[in-house]
């Protein structure tokens, strides 16, 4: 299947911009986009998995709705990059892509002030160290501990420490007995991109167009009520079959189904 979808990738790329002609070609391409399309249907267990893990470290910001379609645009990365021959296994490659594309959103949208991109991932994988490393120890690692164990230098590591002690939540309350104000409410949104803004649309309109060709009206009606893609609150199979006037275990077929 990878390599039907290479093939296709292949023959966009022979095509360029001109006008279509080959039918060898478009054939290839349309074999490409249906391997994809496949690829998408087979992984998207992996993409609800990997979002509802994320869900109660994402605020207020993102609904599960948002962040299965943010792993969904990791997904489709991952598919497109994944290299068998290097990769290893495509559900291995690909969750890592799925993390970064919803971690990074999260962190994008502003939970840190000022904090790029990158010192968040690094302070991630410092938090990871530490914890590791202290259940190793049965106490706090030092900072040349935490340097040998991350193969970095401990001029690193203490400036990390530093950046993290300095950063302040955004939803950090400013006093404890105010109204309830937050940092976050005084600050200027600074976060704004029209370009950025108009390529998430874009990108989230791709990935709504790739599920709507996967799944029929009744699978995605289902699906959305199951997980809570629209309220945050799952609905049971049961409620779902009383109102579809269908048993427990049908409804749990079609989502089954649309899952396999």
């Amino acid at each position: 299947m990878i390599a039907t979808l290479r093939t296709g990738v292949v023959a966009q790329i022979a095509l360029g911009g001109t006008t279509p002609t080959d039918s060898a070609l478009l054939r290839q391409i349309a074999l490409g986009e249906e391997a994809r399309t496949t690829l998408v249907r087979h992984n998207m267990r992996l993409v609800v998995s990997i979002a509802k893990r994320y869900l109660p470290s994402a605020g207020h910001a993102f609904t599960l709705d948002d962040l299965i379609s943010l792993g969904c645009v990791g997904l489709l990365r991952g598919i497109d990059k994944f290299d068998p021959a290097k990769s290893g296994k495509l559900s291995t490659y690909t969750t890592w892509w799925i993390r970064q594309s919803i971690s990074r959103s999260i962190a994008e949208e502003g939970r840190v002030i000022d904090l790029p991109v990158h010192l968040h991932d690094r302070l991630r994988q410092l938090q990871r160290a530490r914890s590791q490393l202290t259940q190793q120890l049965g106490r706090e690692p030092v900072s040349a501990e935490l340097a040998a164990h991350l193969g970095w230098s401990v001029a690193r590591v203490a400036q990390l420490e530093q950046v993290g002690q300095e950063t302040r939540s955004l939803n950090a309350r400013l006093h404890a007995d105010d109204d309830g104000s937050e940092l976050g409410d005084i600050l200027p949104d600074q976060r704004f991109d029209p370009a950025a803004t108009a390529l998430d649309a874009s990108l989230r309109h791709d990935v709504a167009a790739t599920l709507a060709r996967l799944l029929n009206e009744r699978e995605r009606r289902f699906l959305r009520a199951y997980f809570g893609f629209d309220t945050g609150e799952k609905v049971t199979l049961e409620a779902i079959g009383a109102v579809e006037g269908l048993t427990r275990e049908r409804v749990r077929q079609v989502i089954a189904g649309a899952m396999a």
